[in-house]
């Protein structure tokens, strides 16, 4: 029971501190903000991450899993436009589902343009790319004839924007509507 409540504690924690996150910052957010808004002492809160910046890392860490999940995409014997069709399928179902998806993923474009990520932070921002990761599909889907030709990262990242878009819309507009993960793809189709 104890190790439930301790886990129920790290993810009231993680909750919290990525919704202050993405609405102030990680500059603008504190660990004291952050213990605040709980309601326990920021001593507590060191028990269970030792720095912000720990607590930072763990929200991007978590989108790594985002970028598996494209990796693993990426592997499976599908056509360029299928694999494109299930990156946004999965993702819009992820953000429908869990609105915290969204919002990480709202941090990670936040991360990517900052100017106060640590050495540690960089690393795991790194490993964050995902358009590099879809331009040789883009390019596999143009020689196949499925994809619309035009400079393949620009349209990897048309893709990757309106996935961003739909994440966005999940955290500032909650309750609209989901677009249909169709709509996305047909930024790609020739």
């Amino acid at each position: 029971m104890k190790e439930q409540q301790k886990e129920a504690r790290k993810q009231q924690i993680l909750d919290v501190s990525l919704d202050l996150f993405v609405r102030h910052g990680y500059t603008g957010t504190s660990t004291r903000g952050i213990s605040k808004k709980i309601g326990i002492s920021s001593g507590l809160m060191f028990h269970y991450f030792k720095s912000k910046e720990d607590l930072y890392i763990a929200h991007l860490k978590t989108a790594l899993d985002a970028v598996s999940m494209i990796e693993e995409y990426l592997q499976m014997p599908l056509t360029p436009i299928q694999i494109f069709s299930q990156i946004a399928e999965a993702s819009l179902s992820f953000f429908a589902v869990s609105p915290t998806t969204a919002k990480v993923f709202l941090l990670t474009k936040q991360a990517l343009y900052a100017d106060y990520l640590t050495d540690e932070m960089k690393a795991v921002i790194e490993n964050l790319n995902i358009i590099d990761k879809l331009v040789p599909l883009v390019k596999a889907g143009q020689k196949a004839g499925e994809i619309k030709s035009g400079n393949p990262r620009t349209l990897a990242i048309c893709f990757f924007s309106s996935i961003e878009s739909a994440a966005e819309n999940v955290v500032c507009f909650p309750g609209s509507p989901m677009p249909e993960s169709k709509w996305l793809v047909d930024i790609l189709k020739k």
